[in-house]
């Protein structure tokens, strides 16, 4: 089962870093309200890699992690789809599973963007939330693969977005995500 309340707190951690949200000690204390989870650990490492840089700091790393890397950017399928066609069809695809589960799109972000799609994860029903994972979930392993190999403070998030996510991209699914390159 997600937990609904980690994806949302992660959707917000994965944002482009913004002072409003850098407040340290209002992090924590959501954070805290997660402490019956088993990737809090990962979380609170994240929460002091912040709590020891400058915003400023912050918006550099983020830029030259996610912005500056072909294999390291927050458009999941991006990373599983070469053809920009086929990408094309994809976003469509999430568009749709979005617009059926109540989710009005208003936002200038393409659907496959890791927050929104996390946010989307905290509300939708578990249907909806199996077939967006069945397309992005082989995404996000990637994602969290090549920050791992990175070094990033990052990796640690997509470890908990994927430890999170795939027992529920799994339920009842032989095949997960296809082969979309």
């Amino acid at each position: 089962m997600i937990d609904k309340e980690m994806l949302q707190f992660l959707s917000i951690l994965l944002q482009y870093p913004k002072s409003r949200w850098l407040e340290i000690n209002q992090l924590r204390i959501l954070a805290n309200k997660l402490e019956h989870l088993p990737q809090k650990e990962n979380v609170d490492t994240f929460l002091d890699y912040l709590d020891h840089r400058s915003c400023e700091e912050l918006a550099a790393e983020y830029v030259d992690t996610f912005d500056f890397s072909e294999h390291c950017n927050l458009y999941i399928t991006s990373l599983l789809c070469p053809d920009d066609r086929k990408r094309g069809q994809v976003l469509a695809d999430l568009k749709a599973i979005y617009l059926q589960a109540g989710l009005e799109v208003d936002t200038e972000e393409l659907p496959d963007y890791l927050p929104l799609l996390l946010e989307f994860l905290a509300i939708a029903n578990q249907e909806s939330c199996k077939q967006v994972l069945e397309i992005v979930g082989p995404g996000m392993d990637k994602l969290w693969q090549q920050l791992k190999g990175k070094h990033s403070p990052y990796a640690a998030l997509l470890e908990v977005c994927v430890e999170s996510t795939v027992p529920v991209a799994c339920v009842e699914s032989v095949h997960i995500g296809g082969d979309l390159s």
